[in-house]
């Protein structure tokens, strides 16, 4: 989509030399930067009488091809974009020369239709010292260098008009700030004066501690390879909630020397939380709360994947089926959700519990491979599952659970099957009681533990 924007604007402006189309493609706060200092249109009536300069002195392009094309999402509402353009024209002799430059677009969605809010043009660095014809070079007899007043005005209007957090850090210890704009000001929620005595004027400070080291190594990284970077992570507002961003960066030097970044960071919370909640609703059951199939299998492997072992448990409820003609499908959907509440009781953060499917769950606890733990907290859910359904009928439900520990070589499938077993032989045996079994497959007199002895309610061991 943003890419056929670009090539409709190229079109109009470099080959139809149409006005009305090409300004029909910008915002009416749009920003254009040529490749001059003094080559920035601030609003439509400067673009559109630069333009017109600029359609009188140079001939029309015959044709122009976008090279090396890249785009990134701020967002569902804002794109940047990045590209090569290849330029063929005419000379004063009518030969066709090409000419390369460089663009740099903003595209955002307003009532419902994309615009360029935004577009800078500039030329490679060994072209820069004889720059030829631009396609956005605004005259070339027109305003020599801004004086400081004018450039102070011009950075203001920039830092204003661009869309998300403009920021710049010298290249030093916690990444010190030289710049910020009242966009990142508000993002944060502090007046600049509160911003000072906050943070120190450093990025590290407004950086989730979590996340700094990963962002600090990405910056570095990224300029000492590339000269730019591209990064996504936390910072901290005044009031403490955090914000979700996406910082994008070049790498500059500044008047005195010192080496820096300028970068525009993008509040990109609410597209996080979207797709947060897209993936709960694909990961979880409705019904429990708790992981789905899908969910649960993902991960499980996630942690196999990591080098974690750990201990498989399925648990399915006992005479479920007569339970819910009984009952109903009310109070039976009630026992599937006491059932996923007591198992959440039962574990911990960052353990995988899943409604595996019908009456049947499952949990995965990483890095927990000791019997006797995995005994007692059998021991738990089947007792506490057994407390918390008295009211329905004593010997009218429990809970069967196979346990089977995984090993190196192990994947989901095989974990599954051998905890699977031994929950056949707990059903085999006269359920509401748990089978443990160690990484060899069950054997024909695989001991069923009874433990519980058909645990007495409220009774642990």
């Amino acid at each position: 989509m943003v890419r056929d924007l670009l090539t409709q604007f190229l079109d109009a402006y470099l080959i139809r030399r149409d006005l009305r189309t090409t300004m029909a493609f910008l915002t009416d706060d749009a920003v254009v930067i040529g490749m001059g200092v003094s080559e920035v249109a601030v609003n439509k009536d400067e673009i559109r009488t630069k333009m017109l300069r600029v359609f009188e002195r140079i001939p029309a392009a015959h044709r122009f091809e976008i090279v090396d094309y890249r785009e990134k999402m701020y967002g569902s509402r804002l794109y940047e974009a990045y590209s090569g353009i290849l330029i063929f024209a005419p000379d004063e002799k009518g030969r066709e020369m090409s000419f390369w430059t460089r663009i740099t677009m903003a595209v955002e969605k307003r009532e419902d239709e994309w615009k360029i809010v935004s577009f800078h043009m500039s030329l490679p660095a060994d072209q820069e010292e004889n720059q030829g014809m631009s396609p956005l070079r605004y005259g070339r007899q027109s305003v020599g260098k801004l004086d400081p007043v004018s450039s102070r005005k011009l950075m203001e209007i920039m830092l204003s008009m661009l869309p998300g957090g403009i920021t710049g850090c010298y290249l030093e210890e916690g990444l010190p700030f030289y710049i910020v704009n009242d966009t990142m000001l508000d993002y944060l929620g502090y007046t600049y004066e509160e911003f000072v005595e906050a943070t120190g004027e450093c990025l590290q400070k407004i950086v989730a501690p979590e996340d700094w080291e990963r962002v600090e190594k990405t910056i570095f990284e990224g300029l000492r390879e590339k000269g730019e970077y591209d990064v996504r992570y936390r910072v901290i507002r005044k009031d403490g909630t955090r914000l979700w961003v996406d910082d994008k960066g070049h790498g500059i030097v500044t008047e005195d020397g010192r080496k820096a970044t300028v970068s525009v960071m993008l509040d990109v919370s609410k597209n996080i939380r979207l797709q947060e909640r897209l993936w709960q609703e694909t990961m979880r059951d409705p019904l429990t709360g708790v992981f789905n199939r899908r969910g649960a299998i993902s991960g499980i492997k996630k942690y196999l994947a990591e080098g974690y072992q750990g201990a498989l448990m399925i648990l399915d409820i006992d005479n479920f089926k007569h339970f819910n003609d009984t009952y109903g499908h009310q109070v039976g959907d009630q026992v599937l959700k006491t059932l996923a509440q007591v198992i959440r009781q039962c574990i911990r953060e960052g353990d995988v519990a899943a409604r595996f499917g019908g009456d049947e769950f499952l949990i995965f606890l990483p890095g927990c491979t000791q019997r006797e733990v995995l005994r007692d907290k059998a021991r738990h859910i089947c007792c506490d599952f057994r407390d918390a359904c008295a009211k329905y009928d004593r010997g009218s439900t429990s809970v069967s659970i196979g346990i089977a520990v995984s090993d190196e070589e192990g994947d989901v499938d095989s974990l599954l099957k051998r905890a699977d077993d031994r929950l056949y032989q707990v059903k085999k045996s006269g359920k509401g009681t748990f089978c443990y079994g160690d990484s060899d497959p069950v054997s024909a007199d695989a001991s069923v533990e009874r433990g519980m002895e058909k645990l007495p309610a409220g009774k642990l061991r």
